[in-house]
């Protein structure tokens, strides 16, 4: 019976504004009952679409209030959070806005990863010294730990100026993004959010990287996409910026 009434009370506070009419919920007795129902409806859905807004604000700015507040309510009623942690909710609103607006979608997509990278959890880079450790001989069997805050973004827009731009002057107008395949490289080392623009190739070769696989696999996988890609260039840019924990053999 619980639970029974519980995913009734779950369906009911998910409708939309105006009743629970389709939803087969049958909670509320009398209008004053069924008009507290309503209040706290949309104090959830309110409260829900409020940490949507805190969770990706350049993108709010890109799309506008309204537009944003009704993708955003839209995207409440149909996905609730699965976990009690609002600061975990919203991984998949990126892609519910692509129908929408692609461009926004896409600084929706780098604005979660900059937010996964900041809560992510701490630990110490690895070092150019501790990787000079290993024999030169061996380094294309050497396997890395990823930072825990490392992570890449695939982009069909060209969002990562409007992302500097909006944090360098929070009032400022921004401009839709054009459309340009990219990739960014998302980092939290010791003095805070770094978004880097990847050339050609790299994203592929770190991604493998960041996935465990071989230094060997990881710049066949970059030169397959870019045969000119300097892997010895981003390897010390990654060591520089801190993006892995570790390394064995």
């Amino acid at each position: 019976m619980l639970e029974a009434f519980q995913a009734q009370m779950r369906r009911a506070l998910l409708a939309p504004a105006g009743g629970a009419s389709g939803t087969g919920v049958d909670l509320a007795v009398g209008p004053v009952a069924e008009a507290r129902l309503k209040i706290y409806r949309a104090n959830v859905q309110q409260s829900l679409a409020e940490a949507l807004a805190a969770a990706f604000p350049i993108t709010l700015r890109l799309m506008g209030v309204p537009a944003f507040r009704a993708a955003a309510l839209d995207f409440v009623r149909a996905h609730p959070p699965t976990r009690p942690q609002l600061s975990a909710y919203g991984g998949d609103f990126p892609a519910a806005l692509v129908p929408l607006d692609a461009g926004a979608a896409d600084m929706a997509r780098l604005e979660w990863a900059v937010m996964e990278a900041y809560f992510a959890a701490d630990a110490a880079a690895l070092t150019a010294a501790q990787l000079a450790a290993f024999p030169p001989g061996d380094y294309a069997q050497l396997r890395f730990t990823a930072h825990p805050a490392a992570r890449i973004v695939w982009l069909r827009h060209d969002v990562l100026p409007l992302w500097r731009q909006a944090q360098a002057d929070e009032a400022l107008a921004l401009s839709a993004p054009q459309p340009a395949a990219g990739e960014v490289l998302v980092l939290r080392p010791a003095d805070g959010i770094v978004c880097v623009a990847l050339p050609p190739g790299a994203a592929a070769a770190i991604q493998s990287l960041l996935d465990g696989e071989t230094l060997e696999q990881a710049a066949a996988a970059g030169l397959a996409v870019e045969p000119a890609l300097n892997l010895q260039a981003m390897l010390h840019m990654l060591l520089a910026q801190g993006a892995l924990a570790g390394a064995s053999l």
